[in-house]
């Protein structure tokens, strides 16, 4: 028996499809629920399958992903840009998520995907308050941006002026509280401390852009060498070379 299954991860719904011996053997919906994870587990033990595959679609799939891969299961999460270009080589001009979970088993069947390795809990913690610290950043320079533009004319009310400083001031003070829990976090780490020491070590970089980093490229798995990391990043150099004709001077992909 070569059992391979796909997961189409929906906000609220997952569909679940699967193939046995190279031909459709069963179809199912997962709710996004605890419950409806524990249910899903517990049918792909079921399943016993080769393979479990999902793409990496937003942060819907991860704690499906995450109670998977902690039953057990070989789990595979793909990056959708692979998925679109297999679907299209597969010839499928119809796209519905039962469609979806068929292919991504297909994709399991054909391709034999790296198995997943779940990031701990720390990693996970420390990319959210990263996230979280760079969301702050932008508001505070939006803030500081507007309070440039009230500053420019002698009509604006003093308290609109006021208030913006304020809004800039709570910016700094949030952005600091979690600074420091982050760095709270890569102390008390002794992987996480090691790598932020030879970060900074590097020459131009600082605390805050070694933090911003390092809360990113923790979660990734340790085997990526430097070109598939910068790949991740979208700073890879793209070349277009086609015969005599085309010759592109080579981009950073930005993909």
């Amino acid at each position: 028996m070569s059992m391979h299954v796909g997961l189409d991860v929906g906000s609220r719904t997952t569909a679940m499809g699967w193939r046995n011996d190279g031909r459709f053997a069963g179809a199912c919906n997962i709710d996004q629920t605890p419950a409806g994870r524990k249910a899903a587990v517990n049918k792909l033990l079921e399943l016993k399958p080769l393979s479990v595959v999902m793409e990496a679609t937003g942060i819907y799939y991860l704690d499906l992903a995450m109670e998977l891969a902690a039953a057990g299961l070989p789990v595979s999460v793909i990056n959708p840009k692979s998925f679109h270009n297999f679907a299209k080589l597969m010839l499928k001009n119809s796209k519905t998520d039962a469609i979806d979970a068929q292919l991504l088993a297909e994709y399991g069947e054909r391709m034999s995907p790296r198995l997943w390795t779940p990031p701990t809990a720390i990693q996970l913690e420390l990319r959210a308050i990263g996230r979280h610290i760079n969301r702050l950043t932008c508001h505070r320079t939006r803030a500081k941006n507007e309070l440039h533009a009230l500053k420019a004319t002698q009509t604006t009310l003093t308290m609109l002026i006021e208030d913006e400083e304020e809004a800039i001031e709570a910016f700094d003070k949030r952005i600091e509280r979690f600074r420091l829990a982050g760095r709270a976090l890569i102390d008390n780490c002794p992987t996480l401390s090691a790598q932020f020491g030879h970060m900074i070590a590097a020459p131009g970089m600082g605390e805050i852009s070694v933090f911003a980093a390092l809360a990113e490229l923790t979660t990734l798995p340790v085997t990526l060498k430097s070109a598939q990391v910068s790949r991740h990043a979208g700073l890879d150099v793209r070349l277009t070379q086609s015969g005599t004709s085309i010759d592109k001077p080579g981009r950073i992909s930005k993909g």
